[in-house]
């Protein structure tokens, strides 16, 4: 069974943050602690399985059962054992009117195009689909995606929000190159 639990083991968590995610879309660590400190809102949690930690994920709750998902990773070592479908069944299940989180987007000279079509894909193979929606925000563009039509764009801003008065834009994914330009 899939939970989420306080992090308990700081050394692990910052290994899979720094592993899972570029240095340009990482905030860094106490900055995270301390946004979840002063914003009840902002959670961060290891992910286990049985009580074996897997991953890391950090959301920000939007009220009416909404989330955004900021960060969400599994361990390297366990990629590809199925845990990030199970890990999104539960967030769904917790979140049972929606979590929205980002992708990057699929920018065709993009270096990693491969990695970005293989997480779009995975995302969408376990429910949570494309809004058409992209943002930019914190140094990227991204596609916005979403496990439910009733999270909605204006939740996904309310959350960056709650996070930090970064700007950020939005546009129809569809006009997203020519936009955020």
């Amino acid at each position: 069974m899939i939970t989420f639990e306080p992090i308990t083991d700081e050394a692990y968590w910052q290994k899979i943050y720094l592993e899972a995610f570029p240095e340009r879309e990482r905030s860094p660590y106490e900055m995270l602690v301390e946004l979840s400190e002063t914003k009840p809102v902002v959670e961060l949690h290891t992910i286990a399985e049985d009580g074996k930690a897997i991953g890391l994920v950090v959301w920000v709750e939007l009220g009416d059962d909404k989330a955004f998902i900021l960060y969400f990773a599994i361990d390297q070592s366990l990629r590809g054992g199925g845990y990030g479908g199970k890990v999104l069944a539960a967030l769904k299940e917790r979140f049972t009117n929606g979590i929205i989180l980002e992708a990057e987007f699929q920018e065709p000279d993009a270096d990693n195009l491969d990695q970005r079509e293989r997480r779009h894909r995975f995302y969408e193979k376990n429910g949570v689909m494309d809004s058409a929606f992209a943002s930019k925000a914190f140094g990227g563009i991204y596609h916005l995606m979403r496990s439910n039509p009733k999270v909605t764009v204006e939740d996904y801003l309310k959350g960056v929000q709650i996070l930090s008065d970064y700007p950020t834009m939005v546009a129809p994914a569809s006009q997203a190159l020519r936009a955020f330009k």
